[in-house]
C-alpha cells in the first residue's frame, strides 16, 4: 500500500466511526513502506502485532493516570519504568522522562474531539495504522503515525462512551519508535471501565 492509499483507507473508516457508528469487527492495520522501513522491515513482513507484549515484561509497568472527580476510576498507561513522571500542564497530562517530554496525553468529550477531526487529518498524512476494537459499541483503540522527513508523529486515540483519551508522542528514531509503538499498543486505559456480560 502506499502512503496516499493508507492515509484514504484511514480517513474512510475513521470517519465511517465517528459520523456513522460502524466499526470493523476485527483488527484492521495498514502500514506504508517508507514506515516499515524506518522499523527495519520490508512492508509484508510488518504488522503492529509485533509490539504486542502478551505477558509481564522487565523495564515495563502499568502506570495509574487519576482524572479525581472527572471520571469514576483510574486509567493505566504501559508505560517504560523509567518514563516515571506524570506533569499535569494546562488541559493535557505530560509523560516524562527526566527532563525530556515522552508524550502529552489529553481526556476529552468525544463530542468536541469529533468537531475538531477535521483539524486532525490536515496535520499530515498517515503512513500507519492499527485499529483493535477492545468491547462493542464503545471502546476502540486507534493508533496511527504520520511521518515527517525527521521525524514519526503517533497518535492514539482510546474511546469510551463518551469521554475519549488521546496520546500524542513522537519518535525520531527506529528505537525510539519501536517504544512508543510499544506502549500506545500494550496501553488499554479504560480497561477498568469495560462491563463483561
Amino acid at each position: 500500500m502506499t502512503q496516499t492509499t493508507v492515509h484514504s483507507y484511514f480517513q474512510q473508516i475513521l470517519r465511517d466511526w465517528v459520523e456513522n457508528g460502524r466499526f470493523p469487527d476485527t483488527t484492521v492495520e495498514a502500514c506504508a513502506p517508507s514506515l516499515a522501513m524506518k522499523l527495519g522491515m520490508a512492508q509484508d513482513k510488518f504488522t503492529f502485532d509485533n509490539f504486542i507484549h502478551s505477558s509481564q515484561t522487565p523495564d515495563w509497568c502499568l502506570r495509574p493516570l487519576d482524572y479525581g472527580n472527572t471520571l469514576k476510576g483510574t486509567l493505566y498507561l504501559y508505560l517504560p519504568t523509567h518514563w516515571s513522571d506524570f506533569q499535569k500542564v494546562d488541559n493535557a497530562t505530560q509523560v516524562t522522562d527526566g527532563n525530556a517530554i515522552r508524550q502529552t496525553i489529553y481526556l476529552l468529550d468525544k463530542a468536541e474531539w469529533q468537531k475538531n477531526l477535521p483539524d486532525f487529518f490536515r496535520q499530515g498524512d498517515v503512513s500507519g495504522f492499527v485499529y483493535y476494537l477492545i468491547s462493542a459499541p464503545d471502546f476502540h483503540q486507534w493508533i496511527c503515525c504520520v511521518e515527517e522527513p525527521t521525524k514519526v508523529w503517533l497518535f492514539a486515540f482510546y474511546t469510551a462512551e463518551d469521554k475519549i483519551l488521546i496520546t500524542k508522542a513522537d519518535a525520531n528514531d527506529q528505537s525510539s519508535l519501536e517504544l512508543q509503538l510499544t506502549s500506545l499498543i500494550n496501553s488499554n486505559p479504560w480497561y477498568g471501565f469495560v462491563r463483561t456480560n
